[in-house]
C-alpha cells in the first residue's frame, strides 16, 4: 500500500491488446474512488493535425514520438502532488521515457505472442484507422519486439502474460499492491 506521504504510482505497459486499460478500469472498480487517478497515454497522442504527423503512410502511431510525452510526465506530476493513494499509468510505451519511467514504482510489462496479438488486434477500430494493411508487421510489431528485449529482462518489471484469463491477471496486480 502506498504510504500517507506519496502515492502508489503503477505503470501498466506493453503489448497492443493485452488488457492494460481492462485491469486499469477493473483496479478503479476495486480501489477506493477518492484515492484513485488513472491516466490513459491513448490521451497523449499528438492530434492527426500536428506537424508531428507526416500524413504520408509512414507515421507510427506505435511509437513514443506518437505521445506528448511533455504533457503526460506533467500530468502525472500533478497527480503525485495531490492526494491520491494510487495513480495508474497505462499505455504502451510507458518505460521508453526515462523522466516517465522514474516516477512509476511498480512496473508491469504485459506480452503477447504474434498470433494472438495481431488476432486481438483485428477486431479492433482504430480512429484514426491504420493506414494499410501490413501497418502491424511493419510498423508496430518491431516495436514491441525492441521493447522485448528491453524489459523482459530487468528485475523491477514484472512481466504479465497476457494470455492468461483477465480476472487471473487482475487479481495478482490488486493483491501485488495491497
Amino acid at each position: 500500500m502506498a504510504s500517507e506521504l506519496a502515492p502508489l504510482v503503477l505503470g501498466l505497459g506493453g503489448v497492443t491488446c493485452g488488457g492494460k486499460t481492462t485491469v486499469a478500469n477493473y483496479l478503479k472498480g476495486q480501489l477506493p474512488k477518492d484515492s484513485l487517478a488513472v491516466i490513459h497515454q491513448d490521451d497523449y497522442y499528438w492530434p492527426e493535425d500536428s506537424s508531428h504527423w507526416k500524413n504520408d503512410g509512414t507515421d507510427n502511431w506505435d511509437e513514443l514520438a506518437a505521445f506528448d510525452m511533455d504533457k503526460l510526465i506533467k500530468d502525472v506530476k500533478e497527480k503525485i502532488s495531490q492526494k491520491f493513494h494510487y495513480i495508474i499509468i497505462e499505455g504502451i510505451m510507458l518505460y521508453e521515457d526515462l523522466r516517465l519511467e522514474e516516477l512509476i514504482d511498480r512496473k508491469y510489462f504485459f506480452i503477447l505472442p504474434y498470433e494472438e496479438c495481431k488476432s486481438r488486434r483485428v477486431l479492433r477500430a482504430y480512429e484514426p484507422p491504420e493506414p494499410y494493411p501490413e501497418y502491424f508487421d511493419v510498423m508496430y510489431w518491431p516495436v514491441y519486439q525492441q521493447q522485448l528485449e528491453l524489459f523482459t529482462h530487468r528485475a523491477d518489471i514484472k512481466l504479465v502474460d497476457s494470455t492468461n484469463i483477465i480476472e487471473a491477471i487482475q487479481d495478482a496486480i490488486l493483491a501485488d499492491i495491497q
